[in-house]
C-alpha cells in the first residue's frame, strides 16, 4: 500500500467503524490487512473481539488459506452487500462477522470486515458503510492499475539491454512515479525468490515503503542453471523510497 493511500483508507475504515459502532478491518481480496479501526481507549476492551482470527489477521497482517476458503464458502466474492456470518468457535471465529464486500466496476477488490452484535447496524446503517466501501473501491482500483504500470516500467528499467532503452525507461518510470519520483530510491533485490512464474509476486500493498515491485530472471551461466534445477531461477527486485536525511 503506498504513503498517500495509507490516510485515505484509515479513515474510511474509522469512518465505518464510527457509522456502524464497531471495530472494523479492511483487507484486499487475497485477505492482507489493509487497515483496522481503533478501539475506544475509554471503553473495556471485549475479550471476545480478538478471537483467534481477527488476533492473527491483525498480528501478521493476513489470514490463512484455510480460513479464507471458509470465509469464501458463505458467498462473500460474489455478494453485492452485506454477507452476515455466524460465530464458529471450532473454526477460531469467536464472533459473528458481517463482511462488507469492497467492489469497483462490479469487481470484488476487497472486504471489509465488523464484528456482528446484537441487533446488530439497521439497513440504513449498513446502506452508508456501503457507500463508503465504494469509495475504498475505488481507491483500491487505482492503486492497483498505478502498482501494475509501475511494475512494468520497473520491470523496463532492469532488463534494457542497451543505455539509450535504460534512459527511455528511466524517463518512463520517473513520470509515472510523479511527484514520488523526488527523493532518493533504491533497489533491493531477492534472490532466489520461490515462485510458480514470473507474474508471481506479492503485492506492492504489502510490502512497507516499497513503491514498485516485478520479478526478474535470475542469474548467468552456471548460477542460472544451478537456480533452475533447483526449481527457482527468479528474482524479486524492489523499488523504495528512501526517507530524506535533511
Amino acid at each position: 500500500m503506498t504513503s498517500e493511500h495509507r490516510d485515505d483508507y484509515q479513515e474510511l475504515v474509522d469512518e465505518i467503524s464510527e457509522l456502524l459502532g464497531a471495530p472494523a478491518t479492511l483487507e484486499n481480496r487475497d485477505f492482507e490487512l489493509i487497515a483496522f479501526g481503533a478501539y475506544d481507549s475509554e471503553g473495556d476492551l471485549d475479550p471476545s473481539a480478538l478471537d483467534p482470527v481477527r488476533t492473527r489477521s491483525i498480528l501478521t497482517r493476513r489470514s490463512t488459506a484455510a480460513v479464507r476458503a471458509w470465509f469464501e464458502g458463505f458467498g462473500i466474492t460474489r455478494a453485492t452487500g452485506p454477507v452476515r456470518i455466524p460465530r464458529t468457535p471450532e473454526a477460531g471465529v469467536h464472533r459473528g462477522r458481517v463482511c462488507l464486500p469492497v467492489r469497483h466496476r462490479s469487481v470484488v477488490l476487497g472486504y471489509v470486515w465488523l464484528l456482528d452484535y446484537d441487533p446488530g447496524p439497521s439497513e440504513q446503517q449498513l446502506d452508508a458503510a456501503m457507500r463508503v466501501t465504494a469509495r475504498i473501491g475505488a481507491l483500491l482500483a487505482d492503486e492497483a492499475q498505478h502498482g501494475a504500470d509501475l511494475t512494468r516500467e520497473l520491470r523496463a528499467v532492469l532488463t534494457a539491454e542497451r543505455d539509450w532503452q535504460r534512459e527511455m525507461a528511466v524517463a518512463e518510470l520517473r513520470t509515472a512515479l510523479g511527484g514520488r519520483a523526488d527523493g532518493p530510491h533504491t533497489v533491493v533485490c531477492v534472490a532466489p525468490w520461490p515462485s510458480a512464474g514470473p507474474d508471481d509476486a506479492p503485492s506492492v500493498r504489502t510490502v512497507p515503503g516499497a513503491t514498485a515491485l516485478c520479478t526478474l530472471p535470475w542469474g548467468t551461466g552456471g548460477t542460472s542453471r544451478a537456480l533452475e534445477a533447483a526449481g527457482g531461477g527468479l528474482s524479486l527486485a524492489l523499488l523504495l523510497r528512501l526517507r530524506s536525511t535533511d
